[in-house]
């Protein structure tokens, strides 16, 4: 059954049923991915996928139900499911549900030449960036992983308080892994690549910049323990920027999660600092006009020139503090209920140059890798002790590769250290950004 008519027919039965709302939210779309190993297709999928969950209020309780199946049988099944749910609940969970906007921000979410690749295109790229990747440092002697996809998904919610929005996007991505190889000494090195716009992909280019990393880190060796300047590119500090999040969501500070609660207002990191949560970015990887609640996406400051401005909030830790939602509640899968999440969120971008970074800090260290992100953070706290690897800089030059070196910190202090960031931003597959940024006095754990 097409989804509009079958989420219409569902609503109709459950307020049918005693129902006294409820709202169907679906999700679908379709997912293409080749591994590509010395020449030849590894793996293959070429998929589609959709399904649909159901929320309502019945005898004063919320009951949720999922499914699959977009077929008149399945709703029976759905309305008997949420009742059983509902009778488990307390009245004091409750859910209200969205009635909707009058209007929400327009963005274009399908990139037509993506939809129309074929997949003998696709696997062609898959096999050239492989191809490149080997013949990018004379140090390659194989590839661990190459592989090339493409997604387009649709979100579509309606309920019976007047809430019909819908929303498609489309993204390719690929990834490279190369491995170098000197004498005993091997090194990985790695490049990802995401856009909606395909004819901006140059296979080659991602997989010589893979080669190029790995090669680049042959001969590395650690470093005398002490402080260092630090330059955290753009991949670490997102990587950073990732783990603590959560920080900002106002959930977490209304259940003593995070050092920010009561802190809108005040100065929490250096002037340098601007840190956004922005669904409506052009091209954003998690850009939205909407969150899973329907309330619109918007384009905010959480920190701007090192003041909190705001938290994160979906409606219902809005309604505890007494403010408007941001927009930021979520689904994490059909069969989740909604919490706070991250849109396209990043630190703004500078002026600098990571040339003109190294020549501010002169001596130091450039990190371009962390390890071990989630075992050596403390969300709550914002403590970090984590592996790094990166270059040696010194006099303005960097001189040889780093590694075996652990750098120990704390997120909300590292935030008031930025001194300088670059105009590189860069953002993870999640939709996390950075650029490169220069900090003084990191303690860095090494020989």
């Amino acid at each position: 059954m097409e989804r509009t008519e079958f989420q219409e027919k569902v609503i109709a039965a459950a307020l049918a049923e005693g129902f006294t709302e409820c709202e169907v939210y679906y999700r679908g779309g379709t997912s293409f991915e080749v591994l590509i190993l010395e020449g030849e297709i590894a793996s293959y999928e070429n998929s589609r996928q959709e399904g649909l969950s159901f929320r309502g209020n019945f005898q004063g309780r919320t009951g949720y139900a999922y499914t699959e199946r977009l077929e008149e049988a399945a709703i029976p099944f759905l309305l008997t499911g949420a009742k059983g749910n509902a009778a488990l609940l307390t009245p004091e969970e409750k859910e209200e549900l969205y009635e909707g906007e009058e209007s929400y921000p327009l963005l274009v979410g399908v990139h037509e030449g993506l939809e129309r690749l074929t997949p003998e295109e696709k696997i062609v790229a898959a096999k050239r960036m492989e191809q490149a990747a080997l013949a990018g440092a004379e140090e390659i002697a194989s590839l661990d992983y190459c592989v090339l996809g493409t997604a387009l998904t649709e979100v579509a919610i309606k309920n019976s308080k007047g809430l019909d929005v819908s929303f498609a996007k489309n993204f390719a991505t690929a990834y490279v892994s190369a491995i170098a190889k000197k004498g005993e000494e091997t090194k990985t090195g790695s490049f990802f690549w995401k856009d909606r716009n395909w004819e901006g992909f140059d296979p080659e280019k991602t997989g010589r910049e893979a080669a190029k990393r790995a090669a680049a880190h042959l001969g590395a060796a650690s470093v005398p323990s002490g402080k260092y300047a630090v330059i955290l590119d753009g991949k670490p500090m997102a990587a950073l920027l990732g783990a603590f999040c959560g920080v900002f969501f106002a959930e977490n500070a209304q259940k003593g999660f995070s050092l920010l609660q009561g802190k809108a207002g005040t100065k929490i990191a250096s002037e340098q600092v601007t840190l956004r949560d922005d669904a409506l970015l052009a091209g954003g990887y998690a850009s939205t006009p909407f969150d899973s609640e329907g309330v619109s996406g918007k384009n905010k400051a959480i920190i701007e020139k090192g003041e909190l401005k705001t938290l994160l909030y979906n409606r219902k830790s809005a309604k505890k503090d007494g403010v408007p939602s941001t927009g930021n509640g979520f689904k994490a899968a059909l069969t989740g209920s909604v919490k706070t999440a991250c849109t396209n969120f990043y630190l703004q971008k500078g002026e600098h140059t990571v040339e003109r970074l190294i020549q501010e800090m002169q001596n130091g260290l450039l990190l371009t890798d962390f390890m071990g992100l989630h075992a050596g953070t403390n969300s709550v706290s914002g403590d970090f002790s984590l592996s790094a690897e990166g270059f040696l800089v010194e006099n303005g030059q960097i001189t040889r590769p780093v590694e075996q070196i652990t750098i120990a910190g704390n997120f909300y202090r590292l935030l008031e250290k930025i001194e300088a960031v670059g105009e590189d931003l860069y953002f993870s597959s999640g939709g996390i950004g950075s650029p490169s940024v220069l900090a003084r006095e990191m303690d860095i754990a090494g020989l």
